[in-house]
C-alpha cells in the first residue's frame, strides 16, 4: 500500500490497515524500535537526543521523558525497550548499563558493566532472568572484556556472564523446547583473527550448548519449531538456517546480494527479512526448505538520493507484514483477499448395506456404488444442496475407481492436470489412495471434495466441499397383519364380516396362518393358512355365518400371523376377540359340532 507522508523526523502512528497517520510527535526522533504496554495505554522509545521517552498510545502525546544517554553521539537510544513483568527496561550503550523503570518514569534500579557496547542491543527476559550485552570495565589503556550478562529480577544479581572475543550483537533470542530449561542465542561482531560467531548458552547456567562461526550483522537469530534462523553480514550475505539444538546446519540461501542487517521474523511457515544496500531488497523464504517465495526491490527514484534499504527488523501482525525502510518510511505486504472457496457444507445421512446408481457422463455406463462410500457421500450431499456432479470410468477397467470430474460445473483441467480431489477427516488422517467409490466412509467422517493439482490440500484450494457423514443400520421391513370384526357381539344366524391386513414388504415368500379358539372349551383350529408373495399389500375381507353354536355363551379368539416357513417362527401376529351369546335360539352345552368347521365358511377377498 503506499501513502505520502510529511517527510518529517518524527514519531508516527498509522492506520494499519490504510496506512493513513493517525498522528505524529516532532519532538520525539531518530527512535529506536518501540515497545508498548497495550494495557496501560503507553509506548516507550529511545530518542536520537539520549532520551528514554514514554508517548500516550491514542494521542501521541509525551507523558514522562529522562535523559538515559550522557553521550548519545550520533546514535541517541538505539536499544529496543523490553517491557516485562510490569517492568519496562532498555540499555545505554556508551556504557553497557541496563536501566528498568516503572511505567510512571521512576527509575527503578541500574546495572551497568562499565564499557561501551554495540549500539543497538537490547535486553530479552526469561522466567527470573534478563539477558543482555556488556563490556566490563577495564584497565587504564586496555580495552574491556565483552560478554553477555545474565541478571536475576528479583535480587537484581549477577548469576553468571559469557565472554566473548567481540561485541555481542543485537538481541539475544530465547528458545524453550517442552517447557523445560532453555536455551539463550546470541551473535558477535565479525572481525577477522578472532573468535565471532552464534553462540548457544544454557540460560540457566551460562555455559556453552554449541557455537558456529557466522559472520554476522546487527541482526538478532529468530528461532521457531526448533530452527534457528540468521542472515550475514556483507562479506557473507548467505542466509541460514540452523538446528537450534545442536547447530547442524539445515539449509542456506546465497540468493541475497546485501547484508542482512534486519532481524527476521517467522510467521505461517514463512521468514520475512530485509537486506542492508542500494536498492535493497524484502525477501520471503519458504522456512522449512529456505526457496524464495516472493522478494519486493526497492528501487531509487530517479533524481532521488541516497539508498533504499531495510535493516528495520520486520512486523507481522493482523495478516500484514510491516517493514521500515531507510529513506522511505514503512511498507506493507497484504495477501489479496481471496474468496472463501466453501461451496457447500452440511450433513449426509447414508444406510449400511444399501447402494446408490451413478451414471458416468463419458460412456453412459451406470454403476451400483455402495452408499456409505465417498463418493456415495458426495451424491447425498449433491441432492440435499441441489448441485450436480459427473464421473467418469476412464479408469474403471484398469483400476476399478471412479473419477468425479466435475462439481457444480467446474470441470478437472486436461491441460493443468487441476482437477477434483477428495480427502477424509483432513488433516488427522492420510490422502485416501483408492477412487471415492472404493473408500467406505464411518460415522461421523468428514469427506472434503477440493480442487487443485497434487500439491493441493483443503487448505489452499480455490473451491471444497465439506461433508459430515451419518452412517445408519439398515431399516428392517415390518410386516403387518391385522384382523378385526365389525361388532363384539354376535348371536346366532348374524353374519360376521372380519376384515384382514396382510403386508410382506420383504424378499421371502411367508405364510399366512389363521386360528379360531374358544379357551373356555380349550378348544384351537386353524381357519385358514396360505403363501403370501414378496411385496403383497392388501387389506381383504371375509364373513362369517354364526350358526346354532350352543345354548352356553363363549368368547371367541382369532389368532393371524405371518410365519417364516423355513424357521415356521411368527414374524409378525395379532389377536381380535368377540362373544356369542346363544339367545333363545342355542340348544345343548359344549363345543357344538358345527363350529369344528368354521373354516369352510372362509373365503377370503380383496376388499
Amino acid at each position: 500500500m503506499g501513502v505520502e507522508g510529511n517527510a518529517s523526523d518524527a514519531l508516527y502512528c498509522l492506520d494499519e490497515e490504510t496506512g493513513e497517520e493517525v498522528w505524529n510527535n516532532t519532538a520525539v526522533f531518530g527512535a529506536s524500535t518501540a515497545a508498548v504496554a497495550a494495557a496501560e495505554g503507553k509506548l516507550f522509545v529511545g530518542t536520537h537526543r539520549g532520551n528514554f521517552t514514554c508517548v500516550d498510545t491514542a494521542s501521541g502525546e509525551i507523558l514522562w521523558s529522562r535523559r538515559v544517554e550522557e553521550n548519545p553521539s550520533w546514535y541517541g537510544v538505539g536499544s529496543s525497550p523490553l517491557v516485562f513483568d510490569g517492568t519496562v527496561f532498555v540499555l545505554t550503550f556508551s556504557d553497557g548499563t541496563l536501566h528498568a523503570f516503572s511505567f510512571e518514569g521512576a527509575e527503578l534500579w541500574n546495572f551497568s558493566t562499565g564499557e561501551e557496547i554495540f549500539k543497538y542491543a537490547s535486553p530479552s527476559a526469561y522466567e527470573d532472568k534478563i539477558f543482555f550485552a556488556g563490556n566490563s570495565t577495564a584497565a587504564a589503556g586496555q580495552h574491556g572484556r565483552h560478554a553477555l550478562y545474565c541478571l536475576n529480577l528479583s535480587t537484581h544479581e549477577e548469576e553468571w556472564n559469557f565472554t566473548t572475543d567481540t561485541e555481542v550483537r543485537g538481541t539475544p533470542t530465547i528458545w524453550s523446547e517442552g517447557g523445560e530449561g532453555g536455551l539463550v542465542f546470541f551473535t558477535t561482531k565479525y572481525v577477522f583473527g578472532k573468535e565471532y560467531g552464534i553462540y548457544a548458552l544454557n540460560a540457566t547456567t551460562g555455559e556453552e550448548v554449541w557455537y558456529k562461526k557466522h559472520k554476522s550483522s546487527w541482526a538478532s537469530p529468530a528461532v521457531s519449531n526448533g530452527r534457528l534462523y540468521i542472515g550475514g553480514s556483507s562479506v557473507d550475505t548467505t542466509f541460514y538456517c540452523y538446528d537450534a539444538r545442536d547447530g547442524t546446519l539445515i539449509w542456506e540461501n546465497e540468493e541475497m546480494g546485501g547484508a542482512v542487517d534486519s532481524s527476521p521474523v517467522v510467521a505461517d511457515g514463512k521468514v520475512y527479512f530485509g537486506e542492508s544496500k542500494v536498492n535493497g531488497t524484502v525477501y520471503c523464504l519458504d522456512a522449512e526448505n529456505g526457496s524464495v517465495l516472493w522478494n519486493y526491490t526497492l528501487y531509487i527514484p530517479p533524481g532521488f538520493g541516497g539508498g533504499f534499504n531495510s535493516a528495520s527488523p520486520p512486523a507481522v501482525a493482523d495478516g500484514t507484514l510491516f517493514v521500515g525502510v531507510d529513506n522511505v518510511g514503512v511498507l506493507a505486504f497484504r495477501d489479496p483477499l481471496l474468496p472463501d472457496p466453501l461451496f457447500w457444507e452440511g450433513e449426509v445421512t447414508l444406510t449400511e448395506n444399501a447402494t446408490t446408481t451413478v451414471t458416468a457422463h463419458d460412456s453412459g455406463a451406470s454403476y451400483e456404488i455402495n452408499q456409505t462410500t465417498a463418493l456415495g457421500a458426495l451424491a447425498a450431499a449433491a441432492a440435499a444442496g441441489g448441485f450436480n456432479y459427473t464421473v467418469s470410468d476412464k479408469w474403471y477397467a484398469s483400476w476399478g475407481s471412479l473419477l468425479v470430474d466435475s462439481i457444480a460445473g467446474k470441470w478437472n483441467d486436461p491441460v493443468t492436470w487441476d482437477g477434483w480431489l477428495y480427502w477424509v477427516n483432513y488433516p488427522d488422517d492420510p490422502m485416501p489412495g483408492v477412487g471415492p467409490n472404493k473408500y467406505e466412509v464411518e460415522d461421523g467422517d468428514l469427506v472434503t471434495f477440493y480442487y487443485g493439482g497434487m500439491s493441493a490440500t483443503p487448505e489452499n484450494t480455490p473451491m471444497l466441499l465439506r461433508i459430515r457423514v451419518h452412517v445408519t443400520e439398515p431399516q428392517v421391513p415390518e410386516c403387518i397383519v391385522k384382523i378385526s370384526t365389525d361388532k363384539l357381539n354376535y348371536s346366532p344366524n348374524e353374519t360376521m364380516n372380519v376384515a384382514l391386513r396382510i403386508s410382506n414388504p420383504t424378499n421371502s415368500t411367508l405364510t399366512f396362518n389363521w386360528f379360531a379358539g374358544i379357551p373356555q372349551f380349550e378348544f384351537w383350529t386353524q381357519l385358514y393358512s396360505t403363501p403370501v408373495s414378496p411385496g403383497f399389500n392388501q387389506s381383504l375381507n371375509t364373513t362369517l355365518q354364526v350358526g346354532d353354536w350352543g345354548a352356553t355363551p363363549f368368547g371367541l379368539v382369532f389368532y393371524v400371523d405371518l410365519e417364516e416357513p423355513e424357521t415356521l417362527q411368527p414374524l409378525t401376529a395379532d389377536v381380535w376377540w368377540c362373544l356369542y351369546s346363544p339367545g333363545e335360539a342355542g340348544v345343548g352345552e359344549g363345543v357344538p359340532e358345527s363350529i369344528e368347521n368354521i373354516g369352510d365358511f372362509v373365503l377370503l377377498k380383496n376388499e
